[in-house]
């Protein structure tokens, strides 16, 4: 239960880092849960490879987790903000400045 409560807080707080930007939160925060279990998942795989069935196991899968959710927060924070439409020409996405 903790797991997902947490999850819920950093979804809010990567699309506040996109919506800053001058992007759509959404897609980043279904991202960002879709790298959080797929990191737990692979990280649940190594640990049963590693240690076998322990707390071990569930561990590496949480270390596997937050990797997954910092993937996600460096591609959040690397992107470039968007443009402003009235910047750029009708249709084409060309600068006008240019």
């Amino acid at each position: 239960m903790l797991e997902i409560l947490f999850l819920i807080y950093l979804t809010k707080k990567i699309g506040k880092i996109v919506e800053a930007k001058g992007r759509k939160p959404g897609g980043y925060k279904a991202m960002l849960v879709a790298f959080w279990f797929g990191g737990e998942i692979i990280g649940f795989i190594i640990g049963g490879a590693a240690v076998g069935e322990s707390i071990g196991m569930y561990l590496i899968a949480l270390i596997g987790a937050g990797i997954g959710a910092a993937v996600a927060f460096g591609i959040a924070n690397n992107l470039a903000p968007e443009r402003p439409e009235s910047q750029t020409q009708p249709g084409t996405g060309l600068d006008l400045k240019e």
